[in-house]
């Protein structure tokens, strides 16, 4: 491509993202104060001024190289100032913006516009769209932000640092019998499920009252659905008029399990996910089929019913699934070492009655090293169904009486179709 075609190209970048983000920042400033700088009563950095910094950042790079990095860094310092005396002359209005938000973001656009210059044009633009995402979608960042205990906060910040500091000191071999732990990927599979269960705990909390049980129970069966069913079990026992909504929040929850399980093999086993896909969507079909019937029941209520209350990051939550996929994993070369499959359907077994996903992730590594995809599938099922039992038997027994029948009906499908599923695969 031509020199001069290159760098037209670079700049209306540099000009599309000043205008991009202006245009965010003059809307906010109209929906803050209800003026336009149309009509000249705003005194914030508008479409016209973000365009111009970004593109002057753009400029400043064209110089020779010798004065090129001296002019970006005295274009930097200068905008700076514009930015101070920007805050200082609008923080001191009435209706304005009393954040700094706005001369934070005057300061960034220079930036951006520089890189354009240096050819950085995708890391620009990502950047860019990070940048308008953060101010666009600013009230539900504060509502998560507030909806998030000290606790919460306080929790995913020791995780994060154990992790980012313990996780690469830790040795990437196998030790102990059987050469089954290996403590880096042990912590890494920690992460993935504890990932998972924290993306669906804050988007609860982000939701809030917005959203009905229905979508509460799909995310809460991320977290855990043996706690969804337990939690709305109890609910039907005090409240039995809001049976249906309780029925289609668990039903949502247990059925989340399997396409989750699928999503987890599919990471390490492609051929042991092709066994799964079939008993999965049958269990899918059946959740959505019997979700719909309970929704046209008058399932679907805006009501709070349910929460989760534990962070999945905490600490204690993250040993907790790690010494029991430790465990899982130990038994589980040691069972085939010693029994070959029935010894790995009874690891299964007993591993499904409090937790599927160690088993999964153990089983789906197995596969790609040394068990036969059709047997990892059949143990992975075995251990969905027999954890689909327990459910099945906690919520019954917790239940109001009147509808132990339906919850019965709701959930012996998800255990049984798996449980078939063992010797049609």
């Amino acid at each position: 491509m031509d020199e001069s075609i290159t760098l037209l190209l670079q700049a209306l970048t540099a000009l599309g993202i000043g205008l991009l983000i202006g245009v965010e920042r003059e809307s906010h400033q109209q929906f803050i104060t209800g003026q336009t700088h149309a009509q000249g009563n705003v005194e914030a950095a508008g479409v016209r001024t973000f365009a111009l910094v970004c593109l002057s950042g753009n400029l400043l790079t064209l110089l020779p190289d010798q004065l090129s990095p001296w002019a970006v860094g005295l274009g930097l310092t200068f905008t700076g100032m514009i930015s101070l005396l920007s805050y200082q002359r609008t923080s001191h209005g009435k209706r304005g913006d009393k954040g700094i938000t706005t001369e934070v973001v005057l300061f960034i656009s220079f930036i951006l516009g520089a890189l354009t210059g240096y050819g950085q044009l995708l890391l620009a633009t990502t950047l860019a769209i990070i940048v308008l995402t953060l101010l666009h979608y600013k009230t539900i960042l504060h509502r998560f932000s507030h909806s998030l205990s000290q606790l919460d906060i306080q929790q995913t910040i020791q995780f994060l640092i154990i992790t980012l500091i313990i996780l690469p000191l830790l040795p990437d071999r196998a030790f102990g019998p059987y050469e089954a732990l290996n403590p880096r990927h042990i912590w890494l599979m920690i992460v993935l499920i504890s990932g998972i269960g924290f993306t669906a705990y804050v988007t609860i909390k982000l939701l809030g009252e917005r959203a009905g049980l229905g979508v509460t129970g799909i995310l809460g069966g991320l977290v855990s659905s043996t706690a969804v069913t337990l939690a709305l079990a109890r609910v039907t026992r005090k409240s039995p008029e809001n049976s249906s909504t309780c029925l289609l929040a668990i039903m949502l929850a247990c059925g989340t399990m399997f396409p989750r399980v699928l999503i987890l093999t599919l990471l390490f086993s492609l051929q042991t996910a092709a066994y799964l896909t079939m008993p999965v969507i049958a269990v899918s079909l059946f959740a959505l089929a019997g979700s719909l019937f309970l929704w046209r029941m008058g399932g679907n209520k805006q009501t709070r019913l349910y929460k989760p209350t534990k962070n999945p990051l905490s600490l204690s939550m993250a040993v907790l699934f790690g010494l029991l996929y430790g465990a899982v994993l130990f038994f589980s070369h040691m069972a085939q070492f010693h029994f070959g499959e029935d010894g790995l359907f009874m690891v299964a077994g007993l591993s499904g009655i409090t937790d599927v996903d160690a088993i999964t992730l153990t089983i789906s590594q197995m596969a790609s090293e040394t068990t036969l995809p059709q047997t990892a599938a059949r143990t992975i099922l075995l251990a969905a169904a027999v954890n689909s039992l327990v459910k099945l038997v906690i919520g019954v027994l917790l239940a109001h009486p009147k509808v132990r029948i339906k919850l019965a009906a709701t959930l012996l499908p998800m255990v049984l179709i798996p449980a078939l599923s063992i010797f049609l695969i």
